[in-house]
């Protein structure tokens, strides 16, 4: 069938890009709408009851945010129409319905995983060297990856440590997109079959726990050690959990043993109370404030927070968003937007939740994916990489799929 090959297309290069990048991802989401529509168009998407109330409120979501410029403008919240980078994102907020919809068809359950876990694993170890030895080489202008970040030394000029980014070359974005895939890789190691993959997904655990390690990312770390808590709690047993439990030890002794890592956590606590995000929560608030029904437009949150400079003195770099989603969200899209926010990751939730008791792996990983979102979403607004959104979004939109094992994948064909 047509579609269901351009849809184990599409995941496969989503795969490919979860370690390489938002370019892939930005191609494949908009693949996987397409496909969505096709199939909605023909009458071929029969959705489950409780994941088709998540894709109609992710829908309204979406065209809020569409709209809420126009509207913005209309009532005097804003006086520009947002950049396309940043209105470009509605396409972000689809993804993951869109995942649901077309994965309808049929989920290549294995090639996904090995694309995924695999890529990660090298993009772990590119990361580790980067993060040990300054970045040598020039990319090629056209990937449009800078240095500066590669060469942002945490240590000292003695012993240099240098920020991770795996091949994006970024280390909120590596980081980050490593907590994405983090849940289905324990999900996988408490009950995959067949061992091959419980192996890889190992190997892939430890390269995603050294992700935010590498990138001196704190609070990626502290939700990366969390989500392992609940997954060791919840769903490992026997072996699994103690080498989980051993490789928690051996980060925590890490970044105990390493100087510039105790001195990054000890600036976390001052950089929230009185520090550079207390201030953009702040202006974040204040923007609220001034527009709390329909807020200043998807998108439109940087000349807005911009707008107050002289009064808050808010940097540009400060200004992309209040380094929090529910701030963030309320101020550019307003109380409307917040509401449909909740409805959609309530209901996102819901679904993911039944799917779980039901035994899908996937919808496992997804959920242990749904909270580290939720925690790193609560210091950092997670849509403004694009790269991790949709690394985000894929996860979950394939924990609402159809799960069959892939052993049994082929019966009934």
């Amino acid at each position: 069938m047509p579609v269901r090959r351009a849809v184990t297309l599409t995941f496969a290069v989503w795969a490919v890009g979860l370690v390489l990048g938002e370019f892939l991802q930005q191609v494949a989401a908009g693949a996987a709408v397409l496909c969505a529509l096709v199939l909605a168009f023909r009458r071929r998407l029969f959705l489950a009851q409780d994941v088709k109330a998540y894709v109609l409120a992710t829908v309204a979501l979406t065209s809020w945010q569409v709209l809420s410029p126009a509207v913005a403008l209309l009532t005097g919240a804003a006086d520009r129409w947002p950049r396309w980078a940043r209105y470009g994102q509605v396409l972000d907020t689809a993804s993951a319905a869109a995942v649901a919809s077309a994965g309808t068809v049929g989920v290549p359950w294995l090639l996904i995983a090995g694309l995924a876990l695999g890529g990660w694993v090298l993009s772990g170890a590119l990361g580790l060297f980067q993060h040990l030895v300054r970045w040598p080489w020039e990319p090629p202008a056209l990937l449009k990856l800078s240095l500066a970040r590669l060469h942002e030394n945490f240590g000292t000029e003695e012993h240099p440590r240098y920020a991770a980014g795996g091949f994006v070359f970024h280390r909120l974005r590596f980081s980050h997109g490593a907590m994405a895939v983090l849940g289905p890789a324990l999900a996988c190691l408490a009950r995959a079959r067949p061992a091959w993959l419980r192996g890889l997904a190992a190997v892939s655990l430890c390269a995603l726990l050294l992700a935010p390690y590498t990138a001196f990312a704190r609070a990626a770390l502290l939700t990366g050690l969390m989500v392992c808590a609940v997954a060791l709690v919840l769903l490992v047993r026997g072996t699994p959990r103690k080498v989980g439990m051993a490789l928690a030890v051996v980060l925590v002794g890490l970044v105990v043993a390493t100087p510039a890592w105790r001195a990054r956590l000890g600036k976390a606590v001052e950089n929230i109370y009185g520090g550079e995000r207390s201030l953009a929560m702040s202006v974040g608030s204040r923007l609220v404030r001034e527009h709390p029904l329909v807020g200043v437009g998807f998108g439109n949150y940087k000349p807005a927070a911009l707008a107050t400079q002289e009064e808050t003195g808010i940097s540009d770099l400060l200004s992309t968003d209040a380094h929090n989603l529910w701030l963030t969200v309320w101020a550019e899209t307003g109380l409307v937007g917040l509401l449909l926010l909740a409805a959609v990751h309530g209901l996102l939730a819901r679904a993911l939740i039944r799917r779980h008791r039901q035994g899908s792996i996937p919808a496992t990983g997804a959920l242990l994916s749904f909270v580290g979102f939720h925690l790193l979403a609560l210091v950092h607004y997670l849509p403004f990489h694009s790269s991790v959104h949709l690394s985000f979004a894929f996860v979950w939109g394939l924990g609402l799929c159809e799960w069959k094992h892939p052993e049994r994948a082929d019966e009934g064909r």
